[in-house]
């Protein structure tokens, strides 16, 4: 399990990986915090996705996140607890528990836009696991 931001010339981008599919995505969250500044978090927050492919999964789970942080004046820290399925109209189902913290006045956090398929891959790789890459506009 481990994430690495890497160099992109306009916008944040992001390596995670894990044996599971939780654990990768589980990685994903933790990137995504450590690009905005969140830190350790003591409020959760339980979010649900459906799409259509784990690509899309990935992308709207990253959407949701910036959607709790906009709406909840709150920056995310990490994942609590992750599920994935893949669900009989072959469509797959994220819920996680979101750790966050509360943006206090005068703390400013990086304010994200949106993620981007640009980039963006979820591929398993026999004998390492998952490996997940997205972009985030900033």
């Amino acid at each position: 399990m481990s994430y690495e931001i890497m160099q992109h010339p306009a916008d944040a981008k992001f390596r995670a990986s894990g044996e599971t599919k939780e654990e990768a995505f589980s990685e994903a969250v933790r990137a995504f915090a450590d690009i905005v500044g969140g830190e350790a978090g003591k409020q959760v927050h339980t979010i649900e996705v459906e799409s259509e492919s784990l690509e899309s999964l990935l992308f709207d789970m990253l959407d949701e996140l910036i959607f709790l942080q906009d709406t909840e004046s709150v920056v995310v820290s990490h994942a609590d607890e992750m599920n994935i399925e893949h669900v009989e109209d072959g469509s797959w189902y994220l819920e996680a528990d979101i750790k966050t913290n509360k943006i206090l006045p005068g703390v400013h956090k990086l304010d994200v836009k949106g993620p981007t398929y640009s980039e963006m891959k979820v591929e398993y790789v026999q004998g390492e696991g998952w490996n997940l890459q997205a972009v985030i506009d900033i």
